[in-house]
């Protein structure tokens, strides 16, 4: 052993902690393994499928070898979530074209357009559903073509090649829940604790970029992209955490938790706003209020036990001493906003404590929060749009392959159709879509080595399950990597998707080579014509969120307008954090469309906590402030792009300060708060600031 390691140093000094602290660096620098032991674990499950196909005579074998790795996930839960939903998924697409086949296989022509517009009507179903239950439509939408297509010149088989590809698929799914449930299993309960434990330290990392002043815009952007990544992250391992028994407590903490990392966001931009103009304004920050921030923020960046409160030492804001005073509102804001920030942080340590050790529910949550349920935004025209493409494009590629009345091309337009679905189903398909032709090289290679090497060289099971296991053991682990994940399962699908021989014995080159080449041009065409289907981009999707944000606080501003404050607050969470990564691009133009979503979204908050503030009569100065909010809103959707606030608002703000403070019920501290985060997130620049000095 080197002198120099630091198992050796601590060995030197046998002080217990140093020793357990020296064991964990070392281990640190032991490469992550998890993936490799995953991929073996698949690739175990696809062999026995692939055997037990073969065994039973099925039509096409390695279709069940594809469906281990449609539906394998390092999670148990996510395993067999996926696998339930593609046994119904697969059982609507086979009845389906059990049905279409045929009455209308008389009617080619005909036939494409009802299978175009099933793959795109079930398309769209999917991608209004959040995963795990969008494969039931997803796989209904691409199974139909695949099945249906090549029984077209012989209608009478569909039923049995339809009953043939469930028993392939269903053999698929057994063998994949089988071996991740009994082979090293993955629960789910263990990831989600430290999927909570990340996000607390990206969380802290976020928090200290936003509030400590020292920050760069760039920063602050890539902590935020992390954050929200985490969080989509932890919905998504929630979700497949309610299919694992004996879940129900853990559920219910990963559920609580979820709500309150939510919470954080617009509490810590809220703050970092009310921070930053304190520190532009002429008397800059009290001692006291900076004293309290650094407190904290070292409070949160450390590594204290859930048990330790946080610092609330200095009292908390109330009313403003001097209501017209601008620097005493920010004062007062930021202590509100402190205080909330400390119950809910500690709230998230005892949540992520209690995931962590598996104990009992934590029993005094401070921090209390609006479940916004499933709130989820959809564009329906931009979902319509997508599901449209992949409906054309399999309609397209029908059409094209009845022109030329090639016997055997059905199979290269159901893989068109599959991956048309694949490319629709993700956020930015025109960016997926050329990588896919890309990937489209790598898997006709791989299906040139699994036909010309593979089949040829492979004399029994055994000599087969080793030459498929170098590439697929690096297929299995690109799965786990969600950058590579789309890809290594469309490698793994097409590869066994390619037309080849039925058994192990030797390939027919020119057959092979063309059928390989057709689904090569089936997979290419199917970017291509996602991407000339969309060609406006990005910039478009942004202009539809931002016009949806603009509708929507417009209608929550309304002051006689009935509201679900909570769904409302959870659609516009959910289109600033499914959008951000788009939008934290290193140009210009995104940063400043990020700012804005950010303003947009703090307003919204602030607007909301200014409605249950306004069941008095004596509030009319804060229905004054609603009515012209919603009146600058409803003005930026007619004109299309954001337009600057009126002055006459900023002074219906200052007038509702001076109203709530010298109300003879009692100002609430929280509405006083929120109107200074409404006028800092509607008035940011500099002649704000210089108002403010007056």
């Amino acid at each position: 052993m080197p002198a120099s390691s630091p198992l050796s140093r601590a060995l030197a000094r046998p002080h217990p902690a140093r020793i357990a602290a020296a064991f964990a660096a070392a281990w640190a620098r032991v490469p992550d393994l998890a993936p490799w032991l995953h991929s073996l674990k698949v690739f175990g499950a696809a062999m026995l499928a692939l055997g037990t196909a073969l065994a039973l005579g099925l039509l096409r074998p390695y279709w069940a070898m594809a469906t281990v790795y449609l539906v394998s996930s390092p999670l148990a839960g996510a395993t067999h979530a996926k696998g339930t939903y593609r046994v119904i998924g697969t059982l609507l697409g086979a009845i389906g074209a059990v049905a279409l086949v045929p009455g209308l296989v008389d009617q080619p022509v005909l036939l494409m357009a009802a299978i175009a517009c099933w793959t795109g009507t079930l398309l769209y179903l999917s991608l209004l559903e959040p995963a795990p239950r969008n494969y039931i439509c997803l796989l209904a939408a691409y199974t139909l073509p695949i099945v249906a297509l090549p029984t077209v010149t012989h209608p009478g088989t569909v039923f049995d090649v339809a009953l043939t590809r469930i028993e392939e698929i269903v053999i698929g799914i057994v063998c994949a829940s089988l071996v991740s449930a009994v082979v090293f299993p993955s629960r789910t309960a263990p990831a989600l604790a430290a999927r909570a434990a990340a996000w607390m330290e990206h969380a802290s990392r976020w928090t200290t970029d936003m509030l400590a002043g020292g920050a760069s815009a760039g920063q602050r952007h890539d902590s935020f992209s992390t954050l929200a990544a985490d969080i989509l992250a932890l919905e998504t391992q929630i979700a497949q955490l309610a299919y694992e028994s004996g879940n129900a407590h853990t559920l219910r903490r990963a559920r609580a938790l979820h709500q309150r990392m939510t919470a954080l966001l617009p509490l810590v931009l809220a703050l970092a706003d009310a921070t930053d103009a304190l520190r532009c304004l002429r008397a800059g920050m009290p001692d006291q209020v900076a004293q309290r921030l650094g407190a904290m923020l070292a409070w949160i960046a450390g590594a204290a036990g859930a048990s330790r409160p946080a610092p609330s030492w200095y009292p908390a804001g109330t009313a403003p001493a001097a209501p017209a005073d601008w620097h005493a509102r920010l004062v007062a804001a930021t202590c509100v906003y402190l205080d909330e920030l400390g119950d809910l942080w500690q709230d998230c340590r005892l949540l992520g404590a209690s995931l962590r050790q598996g104990g009992s529910e934590p029993a005094a949550l401070r921090y209390r929060v609006e479940p916004a349920g499933q709130a989820r935004h959809h564009d329906h025209a931009q979902l319509w749009f997508r599901a449209a493409t992949a409906g054309s494009a399999t309609l397209v590629a029908g059409l094209l392959w009845i022109a030329s009345g090639w016997v055997d091309g059905a199979v290269p337009v159901g893989l068109a159709a599959l991956a048309s679905c694949f490319i629709a189903c993700t956020p930015e398909p025109r960016l997926v879509a050329g990588r896919v032709i890309t990937w489209s090289v790598a898997c006709a290679l791989l299906s040139w080595y699994y036909q010309f090497v593979v089949l040829q060289l492979a004399h029994d099971f055994g000599s087969l399950a080793a030459l498929l296991f170098g590439p697929y053991l690096v297929i299995g682990a690109m799965t786990t990597q969600p950058r590579f994940a789309l890809f290594g399962v469309l490698l793994a699908v097409t590869a066994a998707s390619f037309p080849g021989p039925q058994d192990l014995g030797p390939a027919s080159f020119a057959g092979a080579f063309n059928s390989s080449l057709a689904s090569l041009a089936a997979l290419v065409f199917a970017a291509l014509w996602a991407v000339l289907m969309q060609p406006f981009g990005q910039q478009l999707v942004a202009y539809r969120l931002a016009r949806a944000n603009w509708n929507e606080i417009a209608l929550a501003a309304h002051p006689r307008a009935p509201v679900n404050s909570a769904r409302l607050r959870g659609r516009l969470l959910d289109r600033l954090l499914r959008q951000w990564p788009p939008l934290t691009r290193r140009n210009h133009a995104s940063h400043e469309q990020a700012a804005n979503a950010l303003a947009d979204f703090l307003v919204e908050v602030a607007v909301l906590a200014l409605r249950r503030a306004t069941d008095r009569a004596t509030d009319r100065a804060v229905v004054r402030v609603l009515a012209g909010v919603a009146l600058h809103y409803r003005r930026c959707a007619r004109a299309g792009h954001a337009i600057p606030p009126a002055p006459a608002l900023a002074a219906q703000i200052d007038a509702a300060f001076a109203a709530l403070a010298t109300s003879a019920h009692g100002s609430s501290r929280a509405a006083l708060a929120a109107l200074a985060t409404l006028r800092l997130a509607l008035y940011p620049h500099d002649e704000d600031r210089r108002h403010a000095r007056h």
